[in-house]
Parts: structure tokens; sequence; C-alpha cells
């Protein structure tokens, strides 16, 4: 057991780059920084964003700790939301996330590359992501609906950001590039989410804030490097 431990954790610190650690470190920084806010006083929700980052960016090194990092992400998150009358974040969080976080780590962990010890990407063709674009517009639409009815605080916006997510996670467990441009689409329909409770008086959520501006940079990052591992694979 103590072997198979310090053989996880070296495969997980393996293929790093002095920029990519950087970046790491720059995650971390940059969520702790909305401590010197006054406003921000919810320490569940700094724990939260957080591990969000480190997600992130362990997701974006196709590192098998990006699924259980997201799965401690996915409980913190879902407190923050209830408290914000988000409840479509909460149920898919805690019934969609937390299981698909699990299967994440079984499905990785039988495509991940002996030399780089990252998860072998790959792309999805235009035709299938227009079909999966279109299936997700659907479920937004009747999703949004059960919302309304549980007198949701912004249920168009909450159904949208809460599908997506499950769709983007369902790509990522397959190892597609292409989750990442349906990531950058809900880190900005999340930024207006938590933006929302500045503006009508409900909260100063500065922590969650910022993990989705990270987000929504990473997204786009993450997006690039791998494209880039799958042009490489493809030679």
């Amino acid at each position: 057991m103590k072997n198979y431990i310090q053989n996880y954790l070296k495969n997980e610190l393996t293929n790093w780059n002095k920029l990519e650690i950087s970046w790491f470190i720059f995650a971390i920084l940059f969520i702790l920084a909305t401590l010197f806010f006054r406003q921000e006083q919810n320490l569940i929700a700094i724990f939260a964003a957080i591990f969000g980052v480190s997600a992130a960016v362990f997701t974006g090194q196709g590192k098998l700790s990006g699924f259980i990092l997201g799965s401690i992400n996915s409980i913190l998150y879902a407190i923050i939301s209830y408290n914000y009358n988000y409840f479509g974040e909460v149920i898919v969080k805690i019934f969609v996330f937390l299981p698909l976080n699990v299967y994440g780590i079984y499905a990785w962990n039988k495509h991940i590359s002996v030399i780089s010890h990252e998860a072998i990407k790959r792309e999805l063709k235009l035709k299938k992501f227009m079909l999966v674009l279109l299936i997700i517009a659907i479920s937004i639409a009747i999703f949004a609906y059960i919302l309304q009815l549980m007198n949701n605080s912004l249920p168009i916006i909450d159904s949208a950001s809460s599908i997506l997510a499950v769709f983007a996670l369902i790509l990522c467990i397959n190892r597609y590039a292409e989750h990442w441009l349906i990531w950058i689409i809900i880190n900005i329909l999340n930024i207006v989410l938590w933006v929302a409770p500045f503006l009508d008086g409900r909260g100063k959520p500065i922590a969650i804030l910022a993990m989705w501006i990270f987000y929504l940079i990473n997204s786009i990052i993450m997006y690039i490097r791998w494209k880039k591992d799958v042009n490489k694979n493809a030679i």
C-alpha cells in the first residue's frame, strides 16, 4: 500500500515544467488573496475555491488527482450554492459530479501514458460535437423549467451552467479536448451567476467569483495545451 501511494504521488508530480508549477502556485495564491477582503468571511468558500483551482490545474495536466480534488470541491461548492439558492448547482454537484468524478478515476487510469504519466488526449469530430451541443440545448430548457418551479434565483443561467458542466465532465472523462471549450462557456455564465449576489445584496462570495475567473483563464490555456497533445499523439 505504501509503495502504491509513493508511485501514485510520483506519477502525479511527473512531467510538470517550471511554467506549469508557477501557474499552480499562482492559482493558490490568487484564491488566498481574497482573504484580504473583509467581505469574504466564509472559509468553506475559500477551501472550495482552493480545491477547485487545484482540480482544474491537475485535470489540465491530465492527472488523476484532478478527479479527487474535484470531488472535494463539489461537496464544498454545493454547500455554498445552497446558501445562495442555486439549487441546480447543488443537484448537479452532489448527484452527478461526485459519482462521475469517482468513475473518472477508473476511466482515466486505463489510458495513462507510460511516458508522460498523463491521460492520453483525443479530439471530438465536428458532427459529434454539434450533436452534443443540440442535446445540451434541449437539456438546459427542460432543467430551467424545473428550477423555475423550485423558485431558483436565476433558473436559466443556473440550468445552463449545471447542464453544460455535466456534459463537460463527461467529455473530460472521455479525454476529449473539446470539453475545455464547454468550460469556457460555463465559466462566463458562472461569473455572471456569482456577480449577481454582489448586485442584489445577497452576499459577497469573492473567493468563489475568483475561482470562476481563474477557471476561465485556465480553460483557455488548457484547451491549447490539450490540442497540442492531441496533434502530437497523431504524429
